[in-house]
Parts: C-alpha cells; sequence; structure tokens
C-alpha cells in the first residue's frame, strides 16, 4: 500500500516517525514523507522519500512559539482560559496546548484565514494526496489538514503523536464545559485552524477530522492526558537520534562514571535564559567524580567564564552513540531524550524548571513569556515516580542542593533499577514491526479504497 507521512518541519518530529517509515518500507510499502521544503535533505538523508509542500520562496518558515499571536488572538485564549477554571494539571495542559501547540498550527494554518485564502503547503498537500492516492496517511497533530487531504483523496487516516496529546485533552475539556448548563465558550483554537481548509475543499469538522481515524502512540500509559476521542495503537518508542562517525573517544569505556548533558535544541533556539541555565548545571556538575560530556554549541557556552576540568563539550553528538556509556543522564526533559534515556536503561535527571521563552515578531521585536518546557513536568514526574531519576530546579534548589541530587542517582542502585523498569515497560510495548499488520487492517477497514494493496 501507499502511506504518507506528514510532519511539522523540525527533527524533533521527523525523528519519532523513522523507525516506523522504515518498518513499512521493509514490509513493502510504498512510503514518502511530506513536510516543509527545508526538511527535503534531512528527510532523504535517512532513507526516505521526500515530498517538499509549495515553494520555498513563499511557504513561510516555522518558527512555533517563537511567533508571536495576535493581540486579539490572545485575548481570545485569555478569556477562554478564565472561562474553563482549570485546576493546576489542567492548568499545565492547557499552557502546553496554548503556548507551544496552537503557535505550531499557525505556521500553516493562518489565523482568520478564509477558504478563499491560498494556502500554499495545504494546497500542494491535497494535490499531491489526490494524485498520489495513498492508502493511508499518517500525520503529525501539529498538521491537522493532513486529515483534510486523506478524507479528499480517500484515504485512511492517522495522528502520530511524538508528545502528549494536548490536542484531544483541550478537545474534550472544552466540549465537557460547554455541555455545563448556562455556559458560553469560545471556539475550540484547533477547529478554528482547521475549519478554513475544510471548508475550502468541501469536508466536514468532526472529531474523525481532527484527531484521526485512530492514534498512534509512542508515550507511556502513565504518562498520557486522559483522552477517549480516537483509538489508540501504542507503539515503541525506538530512538532515532542522529546519525554521524563515532569518536575514538567512545570506542572503549569510560575510566570512571560518565554523565551525559543534554539541553536539546530548544534551549539553543528559544529560551532567553539559557546561558544562565547551562551555567547553573554546569556549576552543579563541577567536581562530581565523573566525566560529564555535554552536547553544548559555542553560543551557549559563550561568556562562560570556565568549564569545570570535568566536563568535555561537543557540538553534536548522537544520543544513541552516547547514552550506552552512560550512569546518568540530565536534560531538559524533551520526550525524545526521555525516550532515548528509557530505551537504554539510563537515570535521569531532568531540568523541570520555570524559563523564559523569546518571542518574535515579524518586525524584529522581542518579548518573552514564562513557562515550564512543554515536555518536562510529565517526563518528570514519570521518572520520579518510578524511581528512574530525580528533577532538577535552579530556581528552587541550590547549586549544593542539585550537586547532591546528581551525586544520589549516580551512587544508588535504586534509581538504575527504576529505570530498568521503565526500559522493560518499553520492550512490553509493540515494536513499529509489530504493529505493520495493525495499520494494514486498519486501512483496510477505514480508507475508501483500503483494499487496494
Amino acid at each position: 500500500m501507499r502511506v504518507l507521512f506528514t510532519v511539522w518541519p523540525a527533527t524533533a518530529h521527523l525523528y519519532p516517525i523513522i523507525p516506523l517509515a522504515w518498518a513499512l518500507q521493509s514490509a513493502g510499502h510504498d512510503v514518502r514523507v511530506a513536510s516543509h521544503p527545508a526538511m527535503a535533505p534531512t528527510i532523504t538523508a535517512v532513507g526516505l522519500t521526500a515530498v517538499p509542500l509549495g515553494d520555498p520562496a513563499v511557504v513561510p518558515a516555522p518558527r512555533a512559539a517563537n511567533r508571536p499571536l495576535s493581540p486579539e488572538a490572545e485575548e481570545r485564549l485569555d478569556l477562554l482560559t478564565g472561562q474553563l477554571g482549570l485546576d493546576p494539571a489542567g492548568q499545565y495542559a492547557w499552557g502546553a496546548f496554548r503556548r507551544f501547540m496552537i503557535p505550531c498550527l499557525r505556521d500553516f494554518h493562518p489565523a482568520d484565514a478564509s477558504p478563499a485564502d491560498p494556502m500554499p503547503a495545504v494546497d500542494d498537500l491535497v494535490a499531491f494526496a489526490r494524485a498520489w492516492r495513498p492508502h493511508l496517511m499518517i500525520w503529525d497533530p501539529c498538521w491537522p489538514s493532513a486529515a483534510v487531504a486523506a478524507r479528499a483523496s480517500g484515504a485512511a487516516h492517522a495522528r502520530l503523536m511524538w508528545g502528549l496529546d494536548y490536542f484531544a485533552w483541550a478537545t474534550e475539556t472544552l466540549a465537557a464545559r460547554r455541555a455545563e448548563p448556562g455556559t458560553a465558550l469560545g471556539e475550540n483554537p484547533l477547529v478554528e485552524a482547521v475549519r478554513p481548509v475544510a471548508e475550502r475543499y468541501g469536508v466536514g469538522v468532526d472529531d474523525e477530522l481532527l484527531h484521526g481515524q485512530w492514534t498512534i502512540d509512542p508515550i507511556p500509559q502513565p504518562m498520557r492526558l486522559p483522552t477517549r476521542t480516537t483509538r489508540t495503537v501504542p507503539m515503541r518508542w525506538i530512538p532515532y537520534t542522529g546519525a554521524g562517525p563515532l569518536p575514538d573517544w567512545l570506542r572503549t569505556p569510560p575510566e570512571r562514571p560518565r554523565i551525559a548533558l543534554s539541553l536539546g535544541v530548544s534551549v539553543r533556539k528559544f529560551f532567553k535564559d539559557g546561558a544562565d541555565r547551562v551555567a547553573a548545571l554546569l556549576d552543579a556538575v563541577a567536581d562530581l567524580d565523573a566525566d560529564v560530556v555535554a552536547t553544548l554549541d559555542d553560543e551557549q557556552l559563550e561568556g562562560l567564564p570556565r568549564l569545570p576540568a570535568n566536563v568535555r563539550t561537543v557540538d553534536y553528538l548522537p544520543l544513541s552513540q552516547l547514552l550506552p556509556t552512560t550512569s546518568a543522564i540530565i536534560h531538559h526533559g524533551g520526550i525524545g531524550t526521555f525516550a532515548a534515556a528509557a530505551a537504554y536503561g539510563v537515570p535521569q535527571l531532568i531540568n523541570d524548571e520555570e524559563s523564559e521563552f523569546i518571542v518574535v515578531d515579524d518586525a524584529g521585536t522581542h518579548s518573552t513569556f514564562r513557562e515550564r518546557h512543554m515536555d518536562a513536568p510529565p517526563t518528570s514526574a514519570y521518572v520520579a515516580d518510578r524511581g528512574a531519576g530525580l528533577a532538577l530546579d535552579r530556581h528552587t534548589q541550590s547549586t549544593g542542593a542539585m550537586h547532591e541530587r546528581i551525586r544520589r542517582v549516580l551512587r544508588e542502585d535504586s534509581f538504575r533499577e527504576g529505570a530498568a523498569s521503565i526500559h522493560r515497560d518499553l520492550l512490553a510495548t509493540p515494536s513499529p514491526h509489530d504493529i505493520v499488520p495493525v495499520l494494514e487492517r486498519l486501512t483496510v477497514r477505514h480508507g475508501t479504497r483500503g483494499s487496494e494493496q
């Protein structure tokens, strides 16, 4: 069968699909990956066929949370937030949806668009789907117009999650609040994003369009948000973290415990206080009886008075090369980094703290907002609950307290046992190869051409 993936253009969104795309390709299916033209070299570099969407001179570069919403949109969201009256857990999930997911949607689904407005990347996706006629479309939740392309071309369609399902959670939370007597709420921002595209192509907006005919979810069950919107197909997260030559110093086991320190690309791009965070973490690992390998670039290291003697810095190193040699990892709480550490049974120290995010409008004016990294609260809570690690927060913990937490995770066997239990949970989840027959059956059931195998 023909399978078309659609991904929001960032490696954090592309890498989670790669093992499943390879599994489908290995099973004899024709696989292609549609995304922003700038992603084409990265897609083809991992052995997949890229479908660039739109003219690169016309399609805007994605900016996600780095691009501000309009004042009118912010006002509507402020009103909606007040109307919801959420508890602390709900406030966190809504904050992640509002601050990080909605801006991603708006990169390719402009606010206040009309069905008559040109939508370069979206129109190209629909045109390609109608021409190539995939049997199955697997789409990124930040690219919901892929579901419109699926309906317009007769394909079955499913989401593949790369993080928590803030989208379905928000839809269900808004629907439950709206069902209460006397309640008037603003529209679901996901519906606002998708409706102009749906109307442009004569497609109705319903829960299936918004959230897929089913959802492929690699997030561990205890970490997921409670949702009921679609059928879930669990899939083991197989970490793909890039590739490169193995450095000489990684060819032999370390002489003393090794700690990885990785803050992902998000700290480099979006955090105004990233330098302060880096400095605090380096101070916390100084003088430990361990070697620290920190994946930090020149910009992150700029202005630091010195590096601790036990720290080696590298601009880039695949975690799949580094983690097998480590006794612990310190990281920003990203789902991809968490999953890579879990796959190798490595205890984790998650930097779960409020940070200052940079926003730049089209005129180049900078502003900021304060928020926790959207993945850090669920990953740190899950790791702590399973006894696989601890949280770090320079705002509430002294350098000495963070140092002691890192030392504990290195020395106490209970953290290695907790990490091993998370690893066993992953192994008990079906692999991408295991779910290929499931996807084949669901495609036949849901697609108007599912029997054309």
